[in-house]
């Protein structure tokens, strides 16, 4: 049986990674990581070795996401305004802003099998497990997902900068 410490060190920064990409600001993403391996502490007793270790923790990344988007709904609206650094003018800087609001895009399910996939590292079976879904569920998203990926930024002319004022928007050169 693993240890929470070995848990934490094979798995932290692709938790990471995945609460990140799921609109998640980089604070929140640390906060939840940390949440996640609190639970994966209290939960490890529970923990059976035939289950896949990845689509174990991710499945409590995944609640806790889920949770946290549940108390964030409930909560009154707050006017969060946040300049980020992919609104340079650097071509690399560009093509992630791009990604990004067609990432935003997204249904949440085809969104979350896409980012457990290519930022987490997971395998169909993993992610299947994680979320409650079959592995041809999961494929389907993440073809879904790919597809509408490669559309929008195909299409890429004009793309709305999220948070900016009077409608602005960003045409790539």
């Amino acid at each position: 049986m693993p240890t929470a410490l070995e848990l934490f060190e094979r798995h932290h920064v692709a938790v990471f990674r995945f609460l990140r990409r799921m609109e998640m600001p980089a604070a929140d993403a640390e906060d939840l990581t940390q949440e996640v391996f609190v639970r994966v502490l209290r939960g490890l007793d529970s923990y059976e070795e035939r289950q896949l270790e990845r689509a174990w923790v991710f499945r409590i990344a995944r609640n806790v996401w889920l949770d946290h988007w549940r108390a964030r709904r409930r909560a009154p609206p707050e006017l969060i305004v946040e300049l980020d650094a992919a609104v340079a003018t650097a071509p690399t800087q560009e093509d992630r802003l791009a990604l990004e609001h067609a990432l935003d895009r997204l249904q949440d399910a085809e969104r979350e099998a896409f980012v457990m996939r290519e930022m987490g590292g997971l395998g169909y079976a993993e992610i299947a497990e994680a979320t409650g879904a079959t592995p041809d569920a999961v494929r389907s998203r993440i073809h879904r997902a790919r597809l509408a990926l490669r559309q929008a930024l195909a299409d890429r002319r004009t793309i709305p900068v999220p948070g900016a004022a009077g409608g602005m928007r960003w045409t790539p050169r």
